[in-house]
């Protein structure tokens, strides 16, 4: 009798239990607009940060689901302007897959979504506890780039040095590391989410700086020094913003004279010192690109066309080691894209690569990889391959190099 009464009063709590949306937590990120706690049906849309730039990343605990219970989410797009007359496109916001976990650390993704003529998208998951997280694609934060250099430090030991690169308007650390010796002869820069919610630039990152740090790269090296920062919009990806077309502009845009943001100005000291004293042989930025890019491509440099000598040598041997490379599933567009979005040569010139490329030398080569994050390949292990293909395309084109 009392394991039924005890059967009866658990189905009762169940059935009364309230699904509560959090998301206080590194990266977490929704604005709830209406929940139907009786059909387990939930709309967000990605909260605005004010002067934070797109709101287009969303990040969300669920607590209070029960295991086999079906969960349907449905993504708007933010409705109030990021910036004055500019309300985001929901393209941005609902990728075909999005991304759920059941224990905040293993992320799969989702079905297919299902398209309203609102413009929503409906995700429907399965709970298989008390929690569940969504978001819109594999998070990667500044505690998961803090368990990454700390594994690679602790691999590499005294082949790896560790640095903060600086500290941000809001006082987070900017870390980095450091792979190869300083006075080695090849010198490459290497670094992500200069657009907070580009996750995905992230997760290529860690696939790139764990192949460097791997058996298979020892003699890679003794040649090259390689400098990596996984995050450099450490405050915008902890606060679940995007980062893009911030104010009083994005990282990407800041690469002028006078930086806005602490840790540009001191990427770029530290990259005019690596020119000076040994010559900037690779400067690379990890991105990923709009909802209808289904395929990776490299930006390459305007006037490509146009370029001779060494230089022109230089860009094109790499964009076809790294189409050789980066080979799949997830597999390089075998031609240079060019930013003709960006109209003038002021914004170029205080784009990242633009500011690299005016600011080494002759035979520097300085390029943007954007890998695409709305396929059924754009997962967690899968941007971690195309790293590793990265990884290994970098050390072809240096071997190659004239001394």
């Amino acid at each position: 009798m009392m394991k039924a009464f005890s059967f009866l009063l658990l189905s009762a709590v169940l059935a009364h239990a309230e699904i509560r949306v959090m998301t206080d937590f590194e990266g977490g990120n929704a604005e709830v607009v209406t929940l139907d706690q009786a059909a387990g049906r939930l709309r967000i849309m990605p909260a605005l940060h004010e002067g934070r730039g797109w709101p287009c990343w969303w990040s969300l605990k669920l607590e209070g689901v029960t295991a086999g219970q079906e969960i349907t989410l449905e993504v708007q797009g933010q409705t109030k302007p990021f910036r004055p007359g500019n309300v985001l496109s929901a393209s941005w916001c609902q990728p075909d897959q999005a991304v759920m976990s059941h224990d905040g650390k293993t992320w799969q993704q989702t079905a297919k979504a299902e398209r309203t003529a609102e413009k929503v998208a409906v995700y429907k998951v399965k709970a298989e506890g008390t929690s569940l997280w969504l978001a819109w694609g594999p998070p990667f934060v500044p505690t998961t780039a803090e368990e990454v250099l700390a594994q690679v430090k602790a691999r590499l030991g005294d082949e790896a040095e560790r640095f903060e690169l600086a500290k941000t308007r809001g006082g987070r650390p900017v870390n980095g590391i450091r792979i190869g010796k300083v006075d080695a002869p090849r010198q490459a820069w290497v670094n992500a989410r200069q657009h907070a919610w580009e996750a995905g630039g992230a997760w290529v990152g860690r696939g790139f700086i764990e192949w460097i740090a791997s058996d298979a790269a020892k003699d890679f090296r003794t040649r090259c020094c390689v400098h990596f920062i996984p995050i450099m919009d450490v405050d915008n990806v902890t606060l679940g913003a995007g980062g893009k077309e911030a104010l009083p502009q994005d990282h990407n845009r800041d690469w002028s004279d006078a930086p806005n943001y602490p840790e540009v100005a001191a990427a770029q000291k530290r990259i005019a010192e690596i020119q000076a004293r040994h010559g900037l042989d690779v400067f690379m930025d990890l991105h990923n690109p709009g909802a209808s890019d289904r395929t990776p491509f490299f930006f390459g440099p305007f006037g490509f066309e146009r370029m001779t000598g060494q230089q022109r040598v230089n860009y094109q041997r790499w964009i076809e080691l790294a189409a050789a490379s980066i080979s799949g599933p997830l597999k390089v567009e075998p031609k240079y894209r060019f930013a003709t979005y960006v109209k003038t040569d002021e914004e170029r010139g205080r784009m990242s690569s633009g500011w690299a490329r005016a600011h080494g030398g002759e035979g520097t080569i300085s390029v943007t990889l954007e890998t695409s994050w709305n396929t059924p390949h754009s997962t967690a292990e899968n941007y971690m391959t195309v790293g590793g293909q990265l990884a290994r395309a970098l050390e072809a084109y240096l071997k190659e190099l004239q001394p």
